[in-house]
């Protein structure tokens, strides 16, 4: 079996930011991005994951509320995201005063 990675370039891109970190991997003309794997950390319980194609969410999760502090969360797609060919692909989270946000997969 092939490693999916092995069907195209691999990226990874992270953002940090206090109250909205989006980490984004710029469209590139005649290819398509494929998102395998999101992370994000924040300190505001109940923030929303948001993975955008351009400006079109794709894919959310609101994590879960907790009083304990940071709160991280990661997710492994079983089949990849598919965005549209040439199209910017994103996660973000938002965060009172602390949030990264990091998005991989590869383009073909």
């Amino acid at each position: 079996m092939l490693n999916k990675l092995q069907h195209g370039d691999a990226f990874s891109v992270t953002a940090t930011h206090a109250t909205a970190a989006v980490a984004s991997k710029a469209g590139a003309t005649g290819k398509t991005h494929y998102i395998t794997d999101i992370a994000c950390s924040t300190d505001k319980a109940g923030a929303i994951i948001l993975v955008k194609q351009g400006t079109t969410t794709i894919w959310q999760l609101q994590v879960a509320a907790t009083a304990a502090g940071n709160i991280s969360h990661s997710h492994t797609f079983a089949s990849p995201l598919k965005a549209a060919a040439d199209a910017l692909v994103s996660v973000e989270i938002d965060g009172t005063s602390a949030c990264k946000a990091n998005i991989a997969g590869f383009t073909v």
